[in-house]
């Protein structure tokens, strides 16, 4: 559907039910303060045009964080396969990103980030790349389950990759270890070009692995596959500080392997009561509500819930880093999302 079908049903809409397009958005800087004493931030639940009828947003967003899905080469070797179907392994979801968040349009040192993922048993499945660019970032050829080499460079945005790591054994004494592997040596951990972490840490929620006095970051955060079948993904994009006391935040919902799901926009801020809390309103692609997240935030982290016309049907957590007032290219957050029912760890 092209963008100018998909407004003429947006309006076609809001004709029959009259309200939505007149509606005051809570996110303009001078209506945040009061904003933040309603119930939902002010946000109601009615349809919005895509990407909350920003054009320019909608361009941005796609420039800070396009991606592609990947259909692995390893999903067919022998070992992967068996992986797969063995009753006790597990399944964890990771998203792992790096280079200047949300964007940084004055860097001018590009940061070579080539190398490899490396677990320390059972196999690692790249699902999808974040803003992979040729001739710099691409996944090489693969000869070994548990290694997922690449190369990539980045100077004012960022890449990443979302992946599935299969634990043969999650019982076991020695700990499920996600190794950074950098082609060129240098101070990222005590070995010099090497970053190890824990991929049980990553469950509690976003988790920065390296930064550099340039900006760039490396991120991870990961989600376990839960064996019932519930909605579950990650969100993130940029968390910027219009004054002391609140600002707005806006990106992307996407899920447990990459895919779009929608757009979330909100404000956050310290109320009367002192309390520090936000409010956003989630999308789909085609503008249909999809909920409001709404939760408190102290600290770098931020912990909520996700409420729909019936009531909560979710939850979400995750971190951020708080940008100044401004040009909007400072501030950034990544977290994750699910319903209640995949028991999220927050």
């Amino acid at each position: 559907m092209t963008n100018m079908q998909t407004g003429t049903l947006f309006t076609l809409t809001c004709f029959l039910f009259i309200g939505c397009a007149a509606a005051t958005d809570p996110a303009e800087e001078g209506a945040i303060s009061s904003a933040l004493e309603m119930e939902n931030g002010g946000y109601d639940m009615e349809p919005a045009l895509p990407a909350f009828g920003e054009p320019d947003l909608l361009e941005s967003l796609q420039l800070l964080e396009p991606d592609l899905p990947v259909t692995d080469s390893m999903e067919i070797d022998g070992e992967v396969v068996a992986l797969r179907a063995a009753p006790d392994a597990a399944h964890v979801r990771v998203a792992i990103a790096w280079g200047q968040f949300p964007g940084n349009p004055e860097a001018e040192v590009p940061h070579d980030w080539s190398g490899a993922f490396v677990v320390n048993r059972g196999a690692i499945l790249v699902r999808r790349t974040i803003r992979f660019e040729g001739p710099t970032d691409n996944l090489l050829p693969r000869h070994n389950p548990q290694v997922l080499p690449f190369t990539s460079a980045t100077l004012p945005h960022n890449d990443g990759v979302v992946v599935s790591i299969i634990d043969p054994n999650p019982t076991a004494p020695e700990p499920l270890v996600l190794t950074y592997i950098a082609d060129l040596p240098g101070p990222l951990g005590s070995e010099g070009g090497l970053l190890r972490v824990p991929v049980v840490s990553l469950l509690d929620g976003p988790r920065e692995l390296s930064s550099d006095a340039d900006g760039n970051r490396m991120v991870a955060v990961a989600q376990a596959r839960p064996v019932d079948v519930c909605q579950n993904g990650f969100l993130m994009g940029r968390w910027h500080k219009v004054e002391d006391g609140r600002g707005r935040f806006i990106g992307r919902v996407v899920s447990e392997d990459g895919e779009l799901r929608g757009h979330v926009r909100g404000i956050y801020g310290v109320r009367m009561d002192e309390s520090r809390v936000f409010f956003g309103k989630y999308i789909n692609a085609d503008g249909e509500f999809r909920g409001i997240f709404k939760g408190e935030y102290a600290d770098g982290h931020f912990r909520g819930r996700w409420i729909v016309r019936d009531g909560e049907v979710g939850v979400l957590g995750g971190e951020y880093r708080e940008g100044i007032p401004g040009p909007e290219t400072g501030g950034h957050f990544m977290g994750r999302w699910a319903e209640t029912s995949c028991n999220l760890r927050l």
